[in-house]
């Protein structure tokens, strides 16, 4: 059977959580690292959408497959694009609700 989304009418927001940051001044943003279910990505954010302090960048809950979650992120990742999928067995690892 097919997963169907189920897209939410409002996003939820969320941190998610990161292994490494690393400021970059000239470009006002932030290169970060974090792995969902084994798999590093890596990303280039606008400082507004990071908390250093947490180590977390913002990011949006915007449907749900089956218990887990589509994130929209504030910056493309180098492999995914603007959007994540976290599983199930994975949610308390990688986010903090908002």
């Amino acid at each position: 059977m097919p997963r169907v989304p189920e897209w939410r009418d409002e996003p939820e927001q969320v941190w998610i959580t990161c292994q490494e940051m690393r400021d970059l001044p000239q470009l006002d943003e932030f290169l970060v690292l974090f792995k969902v279910n084994g798999e590093q990505f890596t990303s280039f954010v606008p400082k507004r959408f990071v908390d250093h302090d947490k180590m977390a960048i913002r990011g949006a809950i915007i449907a749900e497959f089956n218990g887990d979650l589509l994130i929209d992120i504030p910056a493309e990742t180098l492999t995914s694009g603007p959007r994540i999928l976290v599983p199930r067995s994975q949610i308390e690892n990688v986010l903090t609700y908002a």
